[in-house]
């Protein structure tokens, strides 16, 4: 059961509970038609990222090639500085 602040409370008359009980039959066969379609989209989605390798290798050689450069800093505190400032959660 979920509760939700953004709701009104009102006042269900048994004259209504018919149509409250139709109507949420509707939503639930929408929504279950949804989830259904949604499904196989999420599933591929999903194996096309398990294909993917786990270190873009070419992002890699990239970063090398920049360093032999001299066009990347390597200055260890400002990397572990900036490092901190990451796993630490802040923008700073």
């Amino acid at each position: 059961m979920e509760i939700s602040r953004h709701l009104k409370p009102s006042l269900n008359l048994p004259s209504d509970a018919p149509a409250q009980v139709q109507g949420a039959r509707a939503q639930t066969s929408t929504a279950s038609r949804a989830a259904a379609s949604a499904e196989p989209r999420l599933e591929q989605l999903q194996e096309a990222l398990r294909s993917l390798p786990e270190v873009d290798l070419d992002k890699v050689a990239q970063l090398k090639a920049a360093l032999v450069r001299g066009e990347l800093s390597s200055d260890p505190q400002a990397l572990a500085g900036s490092m901190l400032t990451y796993h630490s959660g802040s923008d700073a």
